[in-house]
């Protein structure tokens, strides 16, 4: 059996090193969002930061929240503003155009890299008008550094849409379907 020469070997390795980088950048783990102070927000053409003072400045909302855990069921009032005043009074969103809302996606990320994503016409008054907040306070105390803001879904049987330490509130439209196109 013939060894494959030095020249050969270096050429092999030469070679592999491009898939075998590849390879390392898809397995490695997705790295975290950034800290939660301040709150990224983005849009098309916009990336703006919230810090936690100017959140704790919006006007207030607290509900009253009531959702299964793997320890049971965990009662609470959260108080914070709504995400739909945070989206509207940065201009990430444009109240007035229903069309537009209805293909806008927003997506929340926490600081360990947790992801939602919910729709800009379920948090529109106009459409489904669901009570989102991105909440400071729980039961009149503030939450902790590490889990605040926490962005509560009141109404959800489950709390698994909640996304504790927001970092990041991105905005994105979805294209249009092309005119006279039925899928």
């Amino acid at each position: 059996m013939a060894f494959p020469s030095a020249l050969a070997r270096r050429r092999f390795a030469f070679r592999a090193l491009p898939a075998i980088a590849l390879l390392l950048a898809l397995l490695a783990p997705a790295a975290p969002a950034l800290a939660r102070d301040p709150v990224v927000l983005a849009a098309p053409g916009r990336v703006l930061a919230l810090p936690l003072a100017a959140l704790e400045a919006l006007p207030a909302v607290t509900r009253e929240v009531v959702f299964l855990t793997s320890r049971g069921e965990e009662h609470a009032r959260y108080t914070g503003a709504s995400l739909w005043s945070v989206l509207v009074g940065n201009g990430l969103v444009d109240p007035a155009d229903l069309h537009a809302l209805i293909r806008q996606v927003v997506i929340v990320t926490g600081g360990d890299g947790y992801v939602l994503v919910l729709s800009a016409g379920e948090l529109a008054p106009e459409l489904g008008a669901a009570p989102i907040l991105l909440a400071h306070q729980r039961d009149g105390a503030p939450l902790p550094a590490a889990r605040s803001p926490r962005l509560v879904v009141p109404g959800d049987r489950r709390g698994a849409r909640q996304v504790f330490d927001v970092a990041r509130i991105e905005v994105r439209t979805l294209p249009e379907p092309p005119k006279g196109e039925n899928p």
